[in-house]
């Protein structure tokens, strides 16, 4: 019985630190690929708008991106914040627009 506490109190704290993992890296799911351990899905938070502007990075809890990439993908990466204030200013100033009517 005191085993089966302790394996229930290891889980439930494994429970309440996923969640503040995840708003530290940003990640909030990984899965290996079966076929390539180097190949990942991936979904991770968007960085706040105000923290683009800012430069100060702030992950959005409510925005998440959808990928599939190496594994050892970082949100936080040089290139991926280029990435999100590049697609940030294209929705603010309206360029790039996903618009395909040739209108």
């Amino acid at each position: 019985m005191k085993i089966k506490s302790m394996i229930l109190a290891a889980a439930l704290a494994l429970t309440v630190a996923g969640p503040a993992m995840a708003s530290e890296t940003g990640i909030v799911y990984k899965q290996v690929s079966s076929e390539d351990s180097s190949y990942c899905h991936i979904k991770y938070n968007a960085f706040t708008e105000e923290s683009l502007q800012s430069g100060e990075l702030q992950f959005n809890s409510s925005d998440v991106v959808d990928m599939y990439g190496p594994c050892a993908f970082d949100p936080s990466s040089k290139e991926e914040v280029k990435k999100q204030v590049s697609q940030f200013q294209r929705n603010r100033f309206g360029e790039g627009s996903n618009d395909s009517s040739g209108d």
